[in-house]
């Protein structure tokens, strides 16, 4: 009777364990932008859309949570740099969008 018993706990344990593998993992609704600032001294500014999300310094990486779609996004160079052109990203749900500048 207790082999039974083992039994019955080890498919409910698979089971278990099967459930919570199959869920998906929730984003709401937003995608990620990671950006990364490779130049050597240059602070950027972070621009999406025409808002500011601040800055970010040399070496550093940051992650923005953005609706999906198409977004205008630029860093621009605030202490003696250029920083990068001006371009269009594309968001996708539950997914990151990596961007570097090194200018």
């Amino acid at each position: 009777m207790k082999t039974k018993k083992h039994i019955l706990i080890l498919i409910f344990a698979f089971i278990g364990l099967f459930i919570l593998s199959s869920c998906e993992e929730t984003c709401d609704g937003m995608g990620t932008l990671k950006l990364t600032n490779k130049s050597i001294s240059t602070v950027q500014r972070i621009m999406v859309d025409g808002v500011n999300y601040g800055t970010i310094d040399p070496g550093e990486s940051k992650e923005i949570e953005l609706a999906p779609g198409e977004h205008d996004f630029q860093q621009l160079g605030i202490s003696g740099g250029s920083g990068c052109s001006a371009a269009k990203i594309i968001i996708v749900e539950c997914k990151t969008t990596g961007f570097s500048c090194s200018n």
